[in-house]
């Protein structure tokens, strides 16, 4: 068993550690429900903008058409968005502070918590600087895998802190470089996804396993893996989607999750043969694993509901975490508990 330590540098990275989370949860609520997931007339009110919100994003001043309300009051989450970020800016200074005050102590971490505050505030000049940058897919992508990527290395920071005992041999080791390569592959896939939202394509195929009746539809991959600065919206406030390139996103997607699915799979299957601690985590993997697949099958067949979504995005997240723990476990013997003040 393992001790938690009981200072103040490891209660912040623990209440750090939830707000990060809940922050990624009301990150993807306000991007979705402002996209028009979970409106009244859904699907038409999919990709119609609030030309009021975000009317210096909008080359068309002539717009009248705003989306319809979504079943999540905008200003409620936006509100709690603003004060969880706010917070958690504000533990991180904090806990930067402390890292490098005792700098000096054995055991004691201090570039991470360097790279964390660094990220954050990168990620805070975006807030400001683009307000709600729901059509500048570039951005939403820096803010979704900056997002998670923070949840993570706080997840590493509190396992490094509580240091919990492992006992592996060389060839366990091995694994290493297998895990490293299944985040870099979950990595890729939250990108595609992250990638397919930006782009309004949630809608490109609304049927599982085909798309639209078609095992392979028509596609513009050169269109839709375009870097666009800024989205187009016509005079109504709807965003300019090209169905064929939003179809060619939406297969990438797919065709990840399968390539996700055997090689996660895999290495989840072959860490619960190493026994003890491993035994758990490979067990953990398989079942966020699953979860997300049949949570992404629902997100099709259901017509891309708005909580079913947050929750896949959510769940990728824990998919990072679970492989997180693993990389950490391999690469780490029996270290005693961080406890020092």
């Amino acid at each position: 068993m393992f001790s938690y330590p009981k200072s103040l540098f490891a209660r912040l990275v623990a209440v750090s550690l939830v707000f990060s989370l809940a922050l990624v949860v009301l990150s993807s609520l306000m991007r979705l429900s402002n996209q028009g997931l979970g409106c009244g007339d859904w699907p038409e009110c999919y990709d119609s903008i609030d030309v009021v919100k975000y009317a210096r994003d909008i080359d068309s001043p002539e717009s009248t058409i705003t989306r319809t309300s979504a079943i999540v009051p905008d200003t409620f989450v936006e509100r709690a968005h603003r004060l969880v970020a706010s917070s958690l800016q504000l533990f991180i200074i904090a806990i930067s502070i402390i890292a490098w005050l005792k700098r000096k102590n054995p055991g004691q971490p201090v570039a991470l918590p360097i790279v964390l505050l660094g990220l954050s505030l990168f990620l805070a000049f975006l807030g400001v600087w683009y307000g709600s940058p729901l059509l500048r897919p570039p951005v939403v992508m820096a803010n979704l895998l900056g997002g998670i990527t923070m949840v993570g290395m706080f997840w590493w920071l509190w396992l490094s802190l509580i240091r919990a005992p492992v006992h592996h041999t060389h060839s366990v080791v091995a694994y290493r470089k297998w895990a490293i390569a299944g985040l870099l592959v979950v990595i890729i896939q939250t990108s595609l996804g992250g990638w397919m939202s930006s782009n309004f394509a949630a809608l490109a195929c609304t049927t599982f396993p085909d798309c639209n009746g078609s095992w392979w539809p028509d596609m513009n991959v050169s269109k839709g893996f375009t870097v666009r600065s800024k989205l187009d919206v016509d005079t109504d406030g709807k965003v300019i989607v090209d169905q064929a390139a939003a179809i060619s996103i939406q297969m990438a997607h797919r065709v990840g999750a399968i390539f996700v699915l055997l090689f996660i799979g895999c290495l989840g299957y072959k860490v619960t043969k190493l026994g003890g601690r491993f035994r758990a985590v490979g067990r953990a993997i398989l079942i966020i694993l699953l979860l997300q697949v049949v949570i992404g099958i629902t997100v099709v067949l259901f017509g891309s509901p708005l909580y079913v979504v947050v929750a896949h995005n959510f769940e990728a997240t824990l998919l990072w975490l679970s492989i997180i723990t693993l990389i950490y476990y391999l690469s780490y013997r029996t270290q005693s508990a961080f406890n020092s003040d």
